[in-house]
């Protein structure tokens, strides 16, 4: 059987409960609070700590009431035997044992803890409110000390509900307002009613204003007296919002400043007497005391300075608003100053030029005298007083006039520089020595170095490239004109990127700091590498008509290169970029006269090469005609087959002028149509079967059954035709392989000679107009094949490629759309 001790009403097990508690007790021993459950009688069953000096063992099993002083026994007792008869939760305070063992105050709730319907035991959490009552003494304390305060401050306190619109005031405000008890306002209305009738506006105004502030908000208005007089109020208020933020009273204070409001009047009218007397001065006035604090200031010190009297805090000491500079620009530290030494030595200071940088960063040079003033008997100044005429405007024209006698010497010299420089490069027919002329004339006068850099054939700074270079010694010049001749340039280097980003770059260090190295120049080069190093480098490129053509070096030792040298850097590498640009149009002019006045005699000579066995052939059928020989068909057709075959050539060098004609004036017509890309192909080469034959070339032909298409038919066959007509002259006797293709939409043909082939460095060349591999002595031609077949590809979408090194033949390959468009 279980004990009667630990079973409770109706089979409820407290052992059973004793056995969970301290799994529960565990999570609330660190509470603040008691946590201790009773019996119905108020026996502790268990609790989450004990008091100081007792055990857990000694504290179960005894009454609740133990630990409770005797003045709170009787109401513990009578909450307890609420809760076990109602079964409702009760809440009461009582003084009881602490952790410490001290008398604590607590609050305390106890609840019901049923089973089946009855209470079978408690549930007591008591908290610790000691502190809390603690502070409501205190508190009551300071609201006595607050009500003497205000008292005896002469405040007035005043409350709006705005609800109720009832206005509460205390003795105090009645008083300020000079009211009898039965005649205090008790709404807002009777409130304004006691104002002076400019100022009810206004404070209608503020009060809605400080409804939807949340700090104090303080204006000044004056009241009239029952018996007229005007009194001079300060209010302060605040409003008080409920939980929800809605604004439902304000309440604040009110304060007399009658006397205030007389005396700064009457301050008023003093300055105002003794501004009157300075105020029309021109020259700014300010009087400064020990402390820094400005006495007085006039209107023209405060025009001049930039600043108000009140924004002058300090205006002699570290905290000075003001920062300020000699007359040749050095810093003129705030000890210095006129009024700061007037104060220390007692001396008056005269005629002192300042540069004053004000706030709004305006610099106003001002001419400044300082005189100390003493009090009477007084070995000391008690402030002192500076005057000050503001010269900006001179100092301005002073800085004008330096300014541009700067800029007219500075452009004598740039016009010098250029004028000379411009006549050195124009001077010589061999530009790279008109270059070397040129860097030479900028040393020493705008550098220490100076060098052109020009780009090779190949758009590189290789070894071929050219170099021209000063540097003030010759045995310098020539290494370096050595290491380029040995060693290239990096293609990511910093002078390919100055072309490539077409801007110019300027690299300094400061003084005193470690130079920099010029660039491409190794840093195990023993003798140029500690030699070549400078404050400031300048990179500049040298582009004309959107060409690179190389780069200008300038570079300094002693100093930094300015805006003005850095400009003027740049309008020479112009001229200089122009000048070898002209010089490179003027070579390829001789060289296209020269090219035009051969092509001139090779198109004579190919187009008399097919019409003098025509004539002679013709010749010869006349003279048969008229009886001198047999007239027969035997004997005229391979006369008329001659004819035939040099007309069909002399009908082709007319073509392919015409077609330059046509490529150059930007006529040239594609005009699409069906076609069997293979079907035309063979059908191109079947026509070539004669000349073929007489070449010695067999033709091979690999293609696709059918090949659909659009393009323009006729210039597919002179693509073809240009392309064997190419493998015949160079690949005569050999083979010639024609391939057709078609991979998606591309159409790709390939025609292979194994002629004499080309060096990679004439293969780029051969596709220009009049261009060939070879001497037009040892193959006919007017070089216009190559040329037209580009064209004409590019005009119908597509481009041509060339693969081939010497006597291994050669490649052409052409791919077009499948679907050419139509276009002019």
């Amino acid at each position: 059987m279980t004990p009667a001790s630990t079973t409770g009403h109706r089979g409820f097990k407290f052992d059973d409960l004793e056995r969970l508690a301290p799994l529960l007790f565990a999570l609330l021993e660190n509470a603040p609070e008691y946590v201790v459950l009773l019996s119905p009688t108020g026996v502790i069953r268990t609790m989450n700590r004990t008091v100081a000096g007792v055990s857990m063992l000694e504290s179960i099993g005894r009454s609740l009431f133990d630990y409770l002083e005797p003045e709170s026994r009787e109401v513990a007792r009578a909450s307890i035997e609420r809760a076990v008869a109602t079964g409702e939760a009760q809440t009461y305070e009582c003084v009881g044992c602490g952790p410490h063992g001290r008398p604590t105050r607590y609050e305390s709730r106890v609840g019901a803890i049923r089973e089946d319907g009855e209470v079978v035991a408690l549930l007591l959490i008591a908290h610790d409110i000691s502190k809390r009552v603690a502070m409501e003494a205190e508190l009551r304390a300071s609201q006595e000390q607050l009500e003497l305060a205000v008292a005896a401050s002469g405040l007035g306190l005043w409350e709006w509900h705005l609800d109720s619109d009832t206005v509460v005031w205390d003795e105090v405000m009645r008083e300020l307002h000079g009211l009898a008890p039965g005649q205090v306002p008790r709404n807002f209305a009777a409130v304004v009613e006691t104002l002076h009738p400019d100022d009810r506006a206004g404070l209608v105004a503020r009060a809605r204003e400080v409804a939807s502030v949340e700090d104090f908000v303080e204006f000044e208005y004056r009241i009239l007296k029952p018996e007229g007089a005007i009194v001079w109020l300060l209010v302060r208020g605040k409003p008080i919002k409920d939980d929800h933020g809605r604004v439902i009273k304000m309440m604040g204070g009110v304060v007399d400043i009658t006397a205030r409001k007389q005396a700064d009047e009457a301050l008023r009218r003093e300055e105002e007497r003794y501004k009157s007397l300075i105020a029309t001065l021109a020259e700014g006035i300010i009087v400064v005391d020990l402390s820094g604090q400005v006495i007085t200031c006039n209107p023209s010190a405060e025009r001049i300075l930039g600043l108000g009297r009140r924004q002058l805090y300090d205006p002699i000491g570290l905290s000075s608003p003001f920062r300020a500079i000699h007359d040749d620009g050095s810093p003129f530290p705030v000890e210095s100053w006129p009024a700061v030494l007037a104060l220390r030595t007692g001396e008056p200071q005269v005629g002192a030029i300042m540069g004053i940088y004000r706030t709004d960063g305006v610099l106003a040079w001002i001419s400044v005298n300082a005189q100390p003033l003493y009090h009477d008997g007084s070995p000391a100044p008690y402030a002192v007083v500076a005057s000050f005429f503001d010269i900006s405007d001179r100092k301005r024209a002073d800085a004008e006039r330096e300014r541009l006698f700067g800029e007219e010497q500075r452009a004598r010299r740039r016009a010098v520089i250029l004028a000379e420089a411009g006549k050195l490069l124009v001077s010589q027919r061999d530009i790279h020595a008109a270059l070397a002329e040129f860097v030479h004339r900028l040393v020493p006068e705008l550098a220490d170095l100076a060098a052109v850099e020009l780009l090779d054939e190949d758009g590189q700074f290789g070894l071929s490239r050219r170099v021209s270079v000063a540097a003030g010694d010759p045995e310098l010049e020539a290494r370096y004109v050595d290491l380029r001749r040995r060693l290239p340039l990096a293609a990511d280097g910093p002078l390919l990127e100055v072309l490539h980003r077409d801007e110019v770059r300027l690299s300094s260090t400061r003084p005193g700091a470690p130079l920099l190295p010029l660039p491409g120049i190794p840093a195990t080069d023993d003798y140029l590498a500690p030699r070549l190093r400078y404050r400031a480098i300048a990179l500049v490129p040298l582009i004309a008509r959107g060409r690179p053509l190389g780069v200008l070096l300038v570079a300094t030792r002693g100093r930094a290169l300015g805006p003005d040298e850095l400009s003027l850097i740049e309008e020479l590498a112009l001229r200089a970029a122009q000048v070898i640009e002209n010089a490179r149009l003027y070579t390829e002019m001789e060289v296209a006269l020269a090219r035009r006045e051969e092509f001139i005699a090779v198109a004579s000579h190919e187009l008399r090469t097919p019409l003098t066995p025509i004539v002679l052939q013709v010749d010869r059928l006349i003279r048969r005609a008229r009886g001198e020989g047999e007239f027969s068909a035997a004997a005229c057709l391979p006369k008329l087959g001659v004819i035939q075959r040099q007309a069909d050539r002399l009908h082709r060098l007319i073509e392919e002028l015409l077609d330059v004609s046509r490529i150059t004036g930007g006529r040239l017509k594609i005009e699409v149509e069906d076609v069997d890309y293979a079907e035309l192909l063979r059908a191109t080469v079947e026509h070539f079967a004669e000349p073929l034959a007489r070449a010695g070339c067999e033709a091979r032909v690999t293609a696709p059954l059918y090949a659909s298409g659009r393009t323009d038919r006729t210039r597919f066959e002179q693509i073809v035709s240009n392309l064997l007509a190419n493998a015949m002259k160079y690949g005569g006797g050999k083979p010639i392989e024609i391939d057709l293709s078609q991979d998606g939409e591309t159409i790709t043909l390939s025609v292979r000679d194994h002629g004499i082939g080309i060096s990679t460095k004439d293969q780029a060349r051969i596709f220009q107009r009049f261009e060939r591999a070879v001497s037009e002595r040892h193959y006919g031609g007017l070089g216009l094949g190559l040329w037209v077949a580009r064209h004409v590809s590019e005009a119908m979408g597509g481009g041509i490629s060339v693969t081939s090194a010497p006597s291994t033949g050669s490649v052409f390959v052409v791919k077009l759309p499948r679907l050419v468009a139509e276009a002019r």
